[in-house]
């Protein structure tokens, strides 16, 4: 019995002399090693002894490894910070914004967006038709429209190490979005005799939006873009005075050609306030 415990710590002994530590690389190779530091930026370690006597103290970039794994069995992970989380830990993650220039259009238009993780956003939209100035007297409506989109913020072209976005909705972007208006229409005809033209319209449009979202003490943000994109409406072709006169390319959330030329487009200032 004593001879049968003696064995195992022997045994026990030999697999601590020999334990290893493996640093596992973002390349799928695997460094069996003795590390002997780790850092910020780099993870120092040496060849086991049995390969190279007196190992010289080697070191690797952490940007170059995935996860380090010691002879104690503890296992550490290494993110990249541009897309970590836990770098943004302070960053209010939701806004509430306003579009600035809406009302001079008739309307009243809002957003909501939050980040789904970093470098990524969804944005959705509202806005009130009728509400706001009217500018035309001959035209007035009623209705809403909404809005969707996806945001992909741009990311560096050169990466360093330690790097991350300024704010986890600051910078620019790229943003596919789906816009539907439905509204109700008067207008009034311009021709002789004189009369009120009544049309219930909808439209929508799918829209590639490049802009700029600029962030203020983790609490105020400037939002700017510009989009083109296919669209449709339920509008007729231009054919005489009276059917051009009806034809309507504005459609409050964007603006769309007849269907001969379904180019949508649309451009938007907004404001906001950054919330938990």
């Amino acid at each position: 019995m004593k001879l049968t415990f003696s064995i195992l710590l022997f045994i026990v002994a030999i697999a601590t002399v020999h334990a290893q530590d493996k640093i596992y690389k973002k390349d799928k190779t695997i460094i069996d090693c003795k590390i002997t530091e780790i850092g910020i930026n780099e993870i120092k370690y040496k060849i086991p002894d049995k390969e190279l006597d007196d190992s010289p103290v080697i070191a690797i970039a952490v940007t170059d490894v995935v996860r380090v794994l010691l002879s104690s069995g503890r296992e550490i992970e290494f993110k990249d910070p541009l897309t970590d989380p836990i770098s943004y830990v302070d960053d209010r993650k939701q806004a509430l914004k306003f579009h600035f220039l809406s009302p001079l259009a008739e309307h009243l238009g809002f957003s909501y967006e939050k980040s789904i993780r970093p470098g990524r956003s969804f944005e959705t939209g509202l806005g009130i038709i009728g509400a706001g100035f009217n500018s035309d007297s001959y035209v007035k409506s009623s209705g809403a429209y909404i809005s969707s989109g996806y945001k992909f913020m741009k990311t560096p072209d050169f990466y360093a190490q330690r790097m991350k976005y300024a704010h986890i909705l600051k910078g620019s972007y790229v943003k596919p979005q789906v816009l539907l208006s439905i509204y109700h229409n008067e207008m009034k005809d311009v021709g002789y005799p004189q009369q009120n033209i009544e049309q219930d319209i909808v439209a929508g449009a799918l829209i590639i939006n490049l802009g700029k979202q600029i962030i203020y003490d983790n609490f105020f943000l400037i939002d700017y873009s510009v989009g083109l994109g296919y669209g449709f409406s339920n509008q007729k072709e231009r054919r005489g005075f009276n059917d051009y006169d009806r034809f309507r390319v504005y459609h409050y959330g964007f603006i769309v050609g007849e269907r001969n030329s379904p180019i949508a487009a649309t451009a938007k200032l907004k404001i906001g306030i950054l919330i938990k």
